[in-house]
């Protein structure tokens, strides 16, 4: 710990309570800058539903499965900061899950309205505390830091602008 704090000077500091964030903002980009995503495998999905109802009930089918479904990117986003009309689905699960029979079809990921990943970042699952989500589903958010981290990579073009609203959520959260 003292090690990435001696890196990481002057936007934390160690003190004898512990780890202090000077400038959360400068932090999150350094982070967003370093990370190099989750990676793993993705798998594209088609469903006339809406992003949010998809997303959703994607989560909950994982769930049922035991793949330990983690909402993320447009969605996630949409529950912690909103701001922008969630234009793509992404749940991060543990093993792969099949939603064919679940109203959705295999679709390209350029065109798909639901990303399943499989990522070979192990973390993911350690990292969130968020619990259940808000709202009336018992579905979990992935950590606030790896849903900035997906709509900022998003391609969408107002994606930047979203992530810039939850990167002021999350840096109030610090």
């Amino acid at each position: 710990v003292s090690a990435a704090c001696r890196e990481l000077r002057p936007m934390v500091s160690s003190t004898k309570q512990g780890v202090m964030v000077h400038d959360p903002k400068a932090l999150l980009e350094h982070w967003v800058r370093e990370y190099t995503g989750s990676g793993g495998q993705e798998f594209g999905w088609y469903s006339i539903d809406s992003v949010v109802e998809q997303t959703v009930k994607a989560a909950e089918v994982a769930s049922l499965l035991e793949a330990q479904p983690l909402i993320s990117g447009d969605v996630a986003a949409d529950r912690l900061a909103p701001w922008k009309l969630p234009a793509r689905g992404r749940i991060y699960i543990d093993i792969p899950v099949d939603l064919a029979g679940d109203g959705f079809v295999a679709a390209p990921l350029d065109e798909a309205t639901l990303i399943t990943c499989t990522p070979l970042d192990p973390t993911l699952w350690r990292l969130t505390d968020l619990g259940a989500s808000p709202g009336h589903d018992n579905v979990k958010l992935a950590d606030p830091a790896i849903v900035y981290w997906d709509v900022h990579n998003s391609d969408d073009i107002d994606s930047l602008e979203a992530a810039h609203h939850l990167g002021a959520f999350i840096t109030g959260l610090l």
